[in-house]
């Protein structure tokens, strides 16, 4: 039996990163996804601040800047009641400081490419069974496209193979009140109106409770699409892509839609979101990014806690890993690690998903952001820095804003 420090179970971005990070603290790793790269996944592909940090350690910041990847300069927000506003990015109040938004076809393989630099990996092997031993995680069982199965070992299983893990699946994790999931759809197109290199969310009463953006890819394609509550689609039985087309429709993108042409098909995914923590780590086996449930509730975005949660884990357990083995208890504190650093900035992402389903709120804030400098340095303060965020859920926040 070949033996690993760690076999992580998909190549996304976060298990790519995990890979890599933990080579680079002197892991024999083990990369493995059912898919074959480059490989398309579903997904708004808004790349935040905290991907970022991953992404410069990782030495990849620079890449994408070099292949000409849109590196988006501010945030567009629209009220329910038609109130517009643009509010730059900002890093510690001086310099733009925006994320990028790149297509997941090409975002995913410069990660796993990285990744295969210092990583042994496998492609087209679908992780099939965890293996135990006496309640430990030793390895799991893959399956290739001729349907042969293979055993892996290792001294760590990290689960990375997203929102419907079996990882997370065979080692008990729990599953999620329906509440605590949103589903989404997008869809390319070319030859949109009004791209200025905004990320833009728009509150529309057509995609209420949720919200309808549009992402620029560059100066005239953009991801676009939109997302809500899944609890919210099941109660009223919405169809996603009726609202998309409806949301399209509004008179105030119609016009930017007009000459506009579909590139591919719509697709749609469900995404755990991390309002619901949890369990992540048990006896030698962790999970992280999308299998973890680390999905930020408000903005729905998962790629930063995802690569957050990968280097969090590399610093915790590489060390130990490289330098002969870990425990339960080793795995327990990644998980303690993770909540630590995430678990406030969590918290006050669920507030505003619960502030963000009142209309008079984000009538009230984007009005007055709209005409108040200050109110959009507030706001802007809020989005670049985590801990102004906390903002969101201090009334006296609102009534600083009544009088600004």
């Amino acid at each position: 039996m070949q033996k690993y420090d760690a076999i992580v179970v998909g190549a996304g971005p976060s298990g790519s990163s995990c890979a890599a990070l933990l080579a680079e603290k002197g892991c024999k790793v083990l990369l493995l996804d059912s898919a074959t790269f480059p490989r398309d996944k579903p997904c708004g592909d808004a790349i935040g601040g905290k991907a970022l940090n991953v992404l410069s350690r990782l030495g990849l910041e620079q890449e994408l800047l070099n292949k000409g990847f849109l590196r988006n300069s501010g945030l567009a927000f629209s009220s329910p009641s038609g109130e517009e506003v643009e509010i730059p990015l900002l890093s510690d109040g001086k310099e733009l400081s925006g994320g990028f938004v790149c297509k997941r076809l090409d975002f995913d393989n410069i990660v796993f490419s990285h990744a295969k630099k210092s990583c042994e990996t496998l492609q087209g092997a679908e992780v099939v069974d965890v293996i135990f031993e006496e309640g430990r995680a030793v390895g799991v069982k893959s399956r290739d496209s001729d349907g042969k199965i293979s055993e892996h070992f290792a001294k760590l299983i990290v689960g990375a193979d997203g929102a419907s893990s079996l990882v997370a699946r065979k080692t008990g994790c729990t599953q999620m009140k329906m509440e605590h999931y949103c589903s989404a759809v997008r869809a390319y197109y070319a030859d949109v109106g009004g791209l200025k290199g905004n990320v833009e969310i728009h509150f529309l009463p057509e995609s209420m409770p949720g919200y309808f953006w549009i992402f620029p890819l560059s100066c005239h394609e953009a991801n676009v699409g939109v997302g809500m509550l899944l609890s919210e689609i099941t109660k009223r039985k919405v169809n996603l892509q009726r609202v998309l087309e409806e949301c399209m429709k509004n008179p105030r993108f119609a016009g930017r839609f007009g000459n506009a042409r579909l590139e591919g098909e719509v697709k749609g995914w469900s995404l755990p979101l991390a309002s619901a923590k949890r369990k992540c780590a048990g006896n030698c086996f962790i999970l992280v990014g999308d299998a973890a449930s680390l999905i930020d509730p408000f903005s729905g975005e998962g790629i930063g806690n995802g690569m957050k949660s990968a280097a969090i884990a590399a610093d915790v357990l590489g060390g130990k890993l490289a330098a002969g083995g870990i425990s339960e208890a080793d795995c327990l504190s990644y998980e303690r690690a993770l909540w630590a650093e995430i678990g406030n900035d969590v918290k006050n992402s669920y507030s505003m998903q619960r502030l963000g389903n009142r209309e008079w709120l984000l009538n009230f804030i984007i009005g007055k952001a709209k005409k108040s400098k200050r109110v959009r340095s507030e706001l802007a303060s809020m989005i670049a820095s985590r801990e102004a965020k906390k903002k969101a859920t201090d009334p006296l926040f609102y009534l600083q804003m009544l009088f600004a």
